[in-house]
C-alpha cells in the first residue's frame, strides 16, 4: 500500500530555503520511503493470504479455475510491481514528481483490487468491497485527509467501469457458477451503493484520522514542551548546583574570615592593653627616673665639693637626707611599676589563652579597667564597680577581661557618642549557684531593630567610622560558649543600655 504525506518547507540541493521548496529534505524523503516500504510489505502479505484462502476455496469448488488463475496472476503482478515502485520512490526527490508517482501507485493498487474482484464474480462479488475498505482505511490513517476521498473515487470509478463492461459484454463473466441475473438498473444501483459506501467510509476514516493526527500533534507538542521543560529543569538544576557550590565556598571563606577577624579583634584588644600598660607605667617610671637623675646631680655636686675641700657636716647631712628621700621615692614607684607589669601581664595572658583558674572578681575587674585607663582618661565618663570584695570564683578570667573590655569600648564608641559625661555601672552578685553580672550605661540607647541584631556578626551602626561589627558578637560567644551562660540586652532610644549576664559556677 502506498501513501503520500504533506511536505514542510525543505532545502533543495542548491541550499535555497523557502516555503515553495522544490525538493524533499533527506530526512523527510527517508521517512516517506520507509512508510511505502512498510505498506508494500503489508500489501504483499495480504495478497499471499488472499491467494491461500482462494486456493482452499477452489479446492472445495467455491470458485472455478479461471478465477483462481486470474486472481493469482493479478496478485503476482501487483506484488511484483512493488519492486520498481519502491526503486522509483527511493530515487525521486522532487516533491511534485513524488506526489504524482505516488498517486500512480495508488491508482494501480485500486485497479489491481478491482481486477481481483472481477475474477471473483464482478458485480456479484460486491461483498469484496472490504478490499477497497482496507485500502481506504490505511490511506486515510497515514496520508493527508484528501487522499482517502481520492482513493475512494478511484475505487468507485474502477468498479463502475468493470461492472458496466461486464454487463454490456465487453468483458466475459467470471466465476459464473450461479449465473448473471442483473439488469442495468441493478448494476447502477450497486455502483451507486458502493460509491456511497466508499465515500462514507472515506469521510469516517478522514475524520477519525484527523482527530488522531491532531491528537498526535498535541501529544508531540506536549512531549516537546515536556522535553523543553526537562532541559530547562536540568539546566536550572545544574546552575543551582553550581551556585550552591559557589555559596558553600563563599560561606567557608566567610567563616574563615570571621575567625581571622575575631582573632584580629583579640589582637587589637591586646594592642589596646599594651597602650594602657605603657600609659600607666609611664607615671611611676617617670617619677623614678626623675628622682634618680636628681640623686645623680646631687652626687656629682658632692664630688666637686669634696675635691675642693668645701664639705661641711651640714652639707653631708642634707645630702644624705635628700638621697634617702629620693631612694624611697624611687623604690615606691618602681614597686608600683612592677605591680602594674605583673597585673597587666596576667591580664594579657588571660586574654590570649583560655586557662581556668581561681581569681578575685573585684580585683580582676579593677585591673582590667586599669588597663583601659588610657581610653577613659581622655573622657569625662565614670565607671562604677559594685562587687563584693571577697568574691572569688573559679572560671576563665580571660573571658571576663574580653567581655568587660568589649562592652566598655562599645559604650565609649556608640553609647556615649556626642555625650560628654556618662556613667557605666558594673554590678556583680551571687544567686542560686549563678553569677549575675549587670553592665549598664546611661548613653543614648538603641532602636528595637539594633537591639534585636546587636549580637549578629558584622552588624554595626558605625561601619563608616571603622566599626567591624564583631565586638558584641565576641561578647556573645564568650558568654554562651566559654562561660556557658546567657546574655540579654535591653535598651531604648535615650534610655541607655543594660546587659544582664547569668553565668553558672559549674561552667
Amino acid at each position: 500500500m502506498n501513501i503520500n504525506m504533506p511536505h514542510p518547507p525543505t532545502q533543495d540541493p542548491a541550499g535555497i530555503q523557502g516555503p515553495e521548496s522544490t525538493y524533499l529534505s533527506p530526512a523527510k524523503h527517508q521517512t516517506l520511503y520507509k512508510r511505502h516500504l512498510q505498506g508494500a510489505l503489508v500489501n504483499s502479505g495480504a495478497i499471499v493470504a488472499i491467494w491461500f484462502f482462494l486456493l482452499i476455496s477452489w479446492y472445495y469448488h467455491s470458485i472455478d479455475t479461471p478465477a483462481l488463475i486470474g486472481v493469482s496472476i493479478t496478485g503476482g503482478v501487483v506484488a511484483f510491481l512493488n519492486i520498481p515502485f519502491l526503486w522509483g520512490l527511493k530515487h525521486i526527490i522532487r516533491k511534485r514528481v513524488f506526489d504524482v508517482y505516488n498517486l500512480t501507485i495508488n491508482f494501480i493498487q485500486a485497479v489491481g483490487d478491482t481486477i481481483i474482484i472481477y475474477f471473483l464474480g464482478g458485480v456479484r462479488g460486491m461483498y469484496l468491497i472490504i478490499i477497497y475498505a482496507a485500502l481506504i482505511a490505511y490511506i486515510g490513517v497515514v496520508a493527508p485527509r484528501r487522499y482517502a476521498f481520492i482513493v475512494a473515487t478511484i475505487c468507485a470509478v474502477s468498479f463502475a467501469a468493470m461492472a458496466l463492461m461486464e454487463h454490456f459484454g465487453v468483458i466475459p463473466h467470471q466465476n459464473n457458477q450461479w449465473g448473471y441475473h442483473y439488469s442495468l438498473t441493478d448494476v447502477l444501483l450497486i455502483i451507486a451503493c458502493l460509491a456511497i459506501t466508499l465515500y462514507v467510509l472515506a469521510f469516517i476514516v478522514s475524520f477519525a484520522s484527523g482527530m488522531l493526527r491532531n491528537t498526535r500533534i498535541k501529544l508531540r507538542n506536549q512531549n516537546e514542551a515536556l522535553e523543553q521543560s526537562r532541559r530547562e529543569l536540568d539546566a536550572a538544576a545544574g546552575e543551582l548546583k553550581f551556585k550552591n557550590t559557589v555559596l558553600e565556598k563563599t560561606l567557608e571563606d566567610l567563616r574563615t574570615a570571621q575567625v581571622q577577624l575575631v582573632e584580629a579583634e583579640k589582637m587589637a584588644a591586646l594592642g589596646g592593653l599594651v597602650g594602657g600598660v605603657a600609659h600607666e607605667i609611664n607615671t611611676p617610671v617617670g617619677i623614678g627616673i626623675t628622682a634618680s637623675t636628681f640623686v645623680q646631680e646631687k652626687t656629682e655636686r658632692m664630688k666637686e665639693l669634696m675635691v675642693g675641700g668645701q664639705l661641711t657636716p651640714d652639707i653631708v647631712k642634707n645630702y644624705l637626707n635628700t638621697v634617702a628621700e629620693a631612694s624611697s621615692t624611687i623604690a615606691v614607684n618602681l614597686t608600683r611599676a612592677a605591680e602594674l607589669v605583673k597585673n597587666f601581664k596576667q591580664v594579657a595572658v588571660d586574654q590570649s589563652s583560655e586557662t581556668r583558674r581561681r581569681f578575685n572578681l573585684k580585683e580582676y575587674i579593677d585591673t582590667t579597667l586599669l588597663s583601659l585607663g588610657y581610653h577613659l582618661r581622655r573622657t569625662r565618663h565614670t565607671v562604677r564597680v559594685i562587687c563584693p570584695e571577697d568574691l572569688v570564683i573559679d572560671s576563665y578570667p580571660g573571658a571576663f577581661s574580653q567581655m568587660i573590655t568589649k562592652m566598655l569600648i562599645n559604650s565609649l564608641h556608640h553609647g556615649f557618642k556626642n555625650i560628654e559625661e556618662g556613667l557605666i555601672i558594673i554590678e556583680a552578685s551571687v544567686a542560686e549557684n549563678h553569677l549575675n553580672l549587670r553592665y549598664a550605661d546611661n548613653g543614648k540607647g538603641m532602636e528595637r531593630e539594633t537591639v534585636r541584631r546587636i549580637f549578629e556578626p558584622f552588624f554595626t551602626t558605625c561601619r563608616g567610622d571603622g566599626g567591624t561589627g564583631l565586638g558584641m558578637h565576641i561578647v556573645y560567644n564568650v558568654v554562651t560558649r566559654t562561660l556557658k551562660g546567657t546574655i540579654q540586652c535591653e535598651s531604648a532610644p535615650g534610655a541607655g543600655a543594660v546587659f544582664d549576664i547569668r553565668i553558672p559556677f559549674s561552667a
